[in-house]
């Protein structure tokens, strides 16, 4: 019997956000041992028209950058392109590691059914609440962003006149479509329509990513807390038989183990995840510099908040090696006591998530930040401003 009657609507609660738009992907594993079968072909359907939706943004794109005919028009198409490649990788994470993303929701799920006390569920909720508003300030500035540069932007640039008395109207994505005419009604209503659900795809993706890392980690922080609080009653509390010290130090081990391995399962399951893109400039055209400024601030936002949760991570699983050396260990029996020493060790082994080059921490973050303001700095900037045109 699980002893948190409530561990079901815990599980909701905590994964509601990243759950719901997952779902919507098709890419959400279902924990529920009695559903394997339909789950995975009843996603087949969503996952399908989201590479159709995808695809119809990187094809046309990749198409107009390997003809356009300038180096200024090709690094402008630059980081609509490496924001769609992104996306399609992180989802192709989702769906070829949907075993893997199962066993770390298996292993959430089952931490919530054994919760140890009610103060144990609290610091749980509370480590919770924290990753679940992470994922709403991503979610915020992602679909804002969105549908800042997908809807607003095209329609705020208006309609220009070329030589040829010819009207072109803007679309968010540069692209080649062949013989289709993109200019004429409704072509150009369903481009750009086309365009908009694609951009929304592409940031559920990326605020999925953000979401189920917060989730995650968020959740070893919380166990974490509660590793803390059962070293220090193992030191603390009188214990009438040396049986239950022993059955109480085997619950410490066991679950310091548990969350390293819960840790080692999510790296290996997202750490690709974590390797950013970097990208770059060179125009000061209003409406294209407002695009490049936008890319930045929703790939600076991401790995922000990737960094934050690791930071928290690292600075909890460093209050757990401080509290494991402040132990009042000559409480215990001397045999006991040699024990512990184990203990600290283990404690003191570094534990922190990263991706395949770097660790997520805010130092990290620090430092790219740095290196990208010296490197803006000694890049020359250009004063050209001929739009992109579609």
């Amino acid at each position: 019997m699980p002893q948190n009657k409530h561990h079901q609507n815990d599980i909701s609660y905590i994964t509601q956000p990243t759950r719901n738009i997952l779902l919507a992907l098709g890419a959400w594993p279902f924990v529920s041992k009695g559903r394997s079968v339909y789950p995975k072909a009843h996603n087949l359907l969503p996952i399908c028209i989201s590479y159709i939706f995808l695809s119809s943004d990187i094809i046309p794109g990749v198409l107009y950058w390997l003809m356009a005919e300038t180096a200024r028009v090709r690094l402008q198409t630059i980081p609509l392109l490496l924001y769609d490649f992104m996306s399609v990788s992180q989802y192709g994470i989702f769906i070829f590691r949907y075993d893997k993303l199962k066993r770390c929701l298996q292993h959430v799920e089952e931490d919530w059914k054994n919760v140890l006390s009610a103060d144990a569920r609290n610091i749980m909720l509370k480590s919770a609440r924290t990753g679940k508003r992470l994922v709403m300030i991503c979610a915020i500035f992602m679909y804002s962003g969105a549908f800042t540069f997908r809807t607003i932007l095209p329609l705020f640039q208006g309609k220009i006149v070329i030589d040829q008395n010819i009207t072109i109207r803007h679309l968010a994505c540069p692209g080649y479509f062949f013989s289709l005419d993109v200019q004429v009604s409704p072509v150009y209503e369903t481009v750009f329509v086309i365009q908009c659900l694609t951009g929304f795809i592409a940031v559920s993706i990326v605020t999925c990513a953000c979401g189920l890392t917060a989730i995650f980690v968020v959740h070893a922080c919380g166990q974490l807390k509660i590793l803390i609080g059962l070293m220090r009653e193992l030191v603390q509390k009188q214990w009438q038989e040396e049986r239950e010290m022993d059955m109480k130090l085997a619950e410490i081990v066991e679950h310091q183990t548990r969350v390293r391995n819960f840790l080692r399962l999510v790296q290996h399951t997202l750490q690709e995840i974590y390797v950013v893109e970097y990208l770059d400039w060179q125009n000061r055209n209003i409406p294209t510099l407002f695009t490049y400024w936008l890319c930045i601030v929703n790939v600076t936002t991401h790995m922000f908040l990737f960094c934050y949760t690791g930071e928290q991570l690292t600075g909890q699983a460093e209050k757990v090696a401080i509290a494991s050396c402040e132990l009042e260990w000559y409480r215990l029996p001397d045999k006991k006591a040699r024990s512990v020493v184990l203990l600290i060790i283990m404690s003191n082994a570094p534990t922190k998530i990263s991706g395949k080059f770097i660790d997520l921490s805010l130092k990290t973050f620090g430092d790219h930040m740095r290196k990208r303001r010296v490197r803006d700095q000694s890049c020359p900037s250009t004063t050209g401003s001929n739009p992109v045109r579609t």
